[in-house]
């Protein structure tokens, strides 16, 4: 009987220790931003191992290179990549809206939508992002404030 016993709490302590030792989502998100930095315009965030990559990029070979590049990182068990390939460009640069404009434009739609638990906040025309957001919206949210006449959008959701 005390072997039983025995047995089962070094089982226990042995899964303790593993559980302990795996990498939060805090540093395996610091750990894919490093080798992010290679993509300009790409935001991260990682719940429980599996990263979602947003943000925009030029071509199809550089969403596919920005996660390949986050799938290398140790302990990621997937990635979500919902980077979106910016059309070609025109060579015309459209206006950026005032920051007043932006923070009201982008707040409005999103209420509208009923995403009422996301927060704007915009500083030189850059919007910055903040709240909570369904995986399933997280696009649709994108879509709405790069629409905005932002020069950056910054994308800080916790994806639930």
């Amino acid at each position: 009987m005390k072997r039983i016993v025995f047995i089962y709490l070094c089982g226990i302590l042995a899964f303790a220790t593993f559980y302990a030792c795996k990498p939060s989502d805090a540093n395996l998100r610091k750990e894919v931003n490093a080798v992010l930095m290679a993509y300009p315009g790409v935001d991260s965030s990682v719940h429980n191992g599996v990263v979602t990559l947003t943000g925009y990029v030029d071509s199809e070979q550089v969403k596919e290179d920005a996660e390949r590049a986050a799938q290398s990182v140790k302990h990621i068990k997937s990635v979500n990549n919902n980077i979106m390939v910016n059309a070609p460009s025109t060579g015309l640069t459209l206006p950026t809206n005032p920051d007043h404009v932006l923070i009201e434009n982008i707040s409005s739609t999103l209420s509208d939508e009923g995403y009422n638990d996301i927060h704007v906040m915009v500083s030189d025309g850059e919007v910055t992002l903040t709240g909570k957001v369904k995986r399933g919206d997280l696009e649709r949210v994108m879509q709405i404030a790069n629409e905005s006449g932002s020069q950056r959008v910054i994308n800080q959701l916790e994806i639930e």
